[in-house]
């Protein structure tokens, strides 16, 4: 994000955050009500300058497999090509640790 977009997101965030009219918003701060509304309906749809192409959201999934004994109280998690047997009582601290270690996690 530059700096003129972090300075309206701030503006936007702000206006809406106090419960103003964007026009009472805008008064006396060098700026136009339409540029606020602009500004704000730019912001909620991504759009970003031409020289800063939109990033793609990275997606990360996890696939969880029933052991084929239900039986036994665990499961197993796959991250790439990983293989996790968590059963009850795991620490989930270090099941997230080991899960960031193996690029499961941003």
């Amino acid at each position: 994000m530059t700096e003129t977009e972090s300075k309206w997101s701030e503006r936007v965030r702000e206006w809406r955050g106090g419960g103003l009219s964007a026009p009472e918003y805008a008064q006396g701060r060098g700026f136009e009500a339409s540029t606020l509304r602009w500004w704000a309906s730019r912001l909620d749809r991504g759009i970003l300058p031409a020289s800063q192409p939109k990033p793609k959201p990275q997606v990360r999934m996890a696939r969880v497999v029933r052991d084929p004994n239900p039986t036994v109280d665990s499961l197993t998690v796959r991250v790439g090509a990983a293989r996790v047997e968590v059963r009850a009582g795991f620490d989930h601290g270090l099941l997230r640790e080991l899960v960031a270690a193996l690029g499961g996690e941003r």
